[in-house]
């Protein structure tokens, strides 16, 4: 304000105040009232229309219900290539988006559409009162976590699971199944007690599987472990069957029964006789299922005629006499990874391979129990070389992951993602923890230490679980590996403990 104007302000007289207005009558004071606020509604309306206008032209307008096909179809598989689970979020949207796309639930099988990334814990804590139990599902690749509820698991037991599928077994029919956590759609398969021998193995099909057969009452202490083979149309299914059957079997939905697999190259004389197959790990990678035995030889499933049967990749029968697999004096697991194949190798105890002076001594650690154990990590070198220059090349670091052993699964899991796992190590499944000649939990590859095992407790129910509560995330993870039907109750969904 200019100094002229202020001093013709203060010359000019004042203003008379308004005079307040004598009182009206109740009924005209109402309608005053009523009239005003209709208007401050119609002016109100009148600029959130005006502010619409402007933050939405009509030219910037989008059907988002009607993008172009290739637009849905390029989103969806941005996201399919995240995870599984964006996918079908993306699709839960809107209608037309889900006609455009795939579904996961007609397309079972896809290896596009497994839920690989997710793990369904097998500690789960019960469900209030009158409420069905949510099972806790944990992305390996993200830490991200949900809970749904699989009412599958009320009538069948939780075997183990393949690239995210549940294996269940139905006590009732003998059946086999497949469950999609994410989406609780059912695959089936065979029963098991159909299995038909290979011409060459006909006439040795272990003693303990053909009672079970004939039976048809199974201990499904014997399921332990399965993949994936997607070479053939529809994929299939690879089980594991362990203690006195020692055998895998295969079949594909629509099959009459499963097959056995044939030792191929993997043939060892002794267990022949008894038509049982040498196998320790087993891993779906790209598309293949890999076989390691205990004493690191590597060999890939082949589905083709004239039968299915294992062919070798690595040969290292000359770190183990053939006569002491049974004494599990060395066990190696395969361990998948985005860009190589992995072998965890323990040496259970060194005396047996050559004793201590055979070895570096910063390589060597001693147990609880006193013995002298040796592990290490080697990746598995080009399949594409000729099977002469093939090697297991060692891994001195596992960088800022973690892999987690077991005879179920095997994982490999980022530090990063989990901070509260040691970096650089390597935890043995629960079951191992348990060996006398073991007796640690985890094995830190840089400076050769290990931990005391975790303590476990058996409940009323004899199920085993961790005593300390709540678990941290590596007594999940150790459990999950290692699923033994015998020691985590008859089912996984009856009378679960607290975590």
């Amino acid at each position: 304000m200019t100094r002229a104007r202020a001093r013709s302000l203060r010359r000019s007289p004042p203003q008379p105040q308004p005079q307040p207005q004598p009182p009206t009558g109740g009924a005209s004071k109402s309608k005053s009232i009523a009239h005003e606020s209709e208007e401050m509604i119609i002016r109100t309306r009148r600029r959130k229309a005006e502010a619409v206008l402007v933050l939405h032209d009509p030219q910037d307008w989008r059907d988002w219900a009607n993008l172009l096909a290739e637009m849905v179809g390029e989103i969806a598989g941005r996201l399919l290539a995240v995870d599984v689970a964006e996918y079908i979020r993306f699709r839960a949207v809107c209608g037309p988006w889900r006609e455009r796309t795939a579904d996961p639930r007609v397309r079972r099988l896809d290896a596009r559409f497994r839920p690989r990334n997710w793990a369904v814990l097998t500690i789960t804590p019960p469900p209030p009162r009158r409420l069905p139990p949510r099972r806790r599902l944990l992305n390996l690749a993200t830490a991200a976590s949900i809970g749904v509820v699989l009412p599958a698991l009320s009538t069948h037991c939780h075997l183990c699971a393949a690239d995210g599928l549940l294996v269940l077994f139905n006590k009732a029919t003998n059946l086999i199944s497949l469950l999609d956590p994410l989406t609780n759609t059912i695959t089936g398969f065979p029963a098991i007690f159909l299995i038909a021998a290979t011409a060459t193995a006909a006439a040795a099909v272990p003693s303990s599987l053909s009672a079970m057969c004939r039976d048809r009452r199974f201990n499904l202490r014997i399921f332990n472990g399965a993949g994936f083979d997607d070479t053939t149309s529809p994929p299939t299914l690879v089980l594991c069957l362990r203690d006195t059957v020692r055998s895998i079997v295969v079949a594909k939905p629509g099959d009459s029964h499963w097959t056995l697999v044939n030792p191929g190259e993997a043939s060892y004389r002794e267990y022949d006789s008894q038509g049982q197959l040498l196998f320790h790990s087993v891993l779906s990678w790209r598309g293949r299922c890999y076989v390691a035995s205990p004493e690191g030889s590597v060999y890939v499933l082949e589905l083709r005629p004239p039968l299915p049967r294992l062919v070798e990749i690595i040969d290292q029968r000359r770190m183990c006499p053939p006569d002491t697999h049974h004494l599990n004096r060395v066990l190696s697991f395969l361990v998948g990874s985005g860009t190589a194949m992995l072998m965890v190798r323990y040496w259970i105890d060194i005396k047996h391979f050559g004793g201590a002076e055979a070895y570096d001594p910063a390589e060597l650690f001693t147990t609880v129990g006193g013995f002298t154990g040796r592990l290490e990590v080697l990746e598995l070198d080009d399949i594409a070389k000729p099977k002469s220059e093939r090697s297991l090349l060692p891994v001195r670091s596992l960088g800022r992951h973690a892999a987690f052993v077991g005879n179920t699964h095997c994982l490999l899991m980022s530090t990063e993602t989990f901070p509260s796992l040691a970096t650089d190590a390597i935890y043995l499944g629960y079951r191992l923890q348990r060996y006398r000649t073991s007796k640690f939990s985890v094995y830190t590859i840089d400076d050769r230490r290990i931990e005391p095992p975790h303590q476990f407790c058996l409940d009323e129910e004899w199920r085993l679980h961790p005593s300390a509560r709540p678990c941290n995330l590596d007594q999940y993870l150790v459990c999950y590996v290692d699923r033994l039907h015998s020691w985590s109750g008859d089912c996984i969904n009856s009378k679960l403990p607290h975590p």
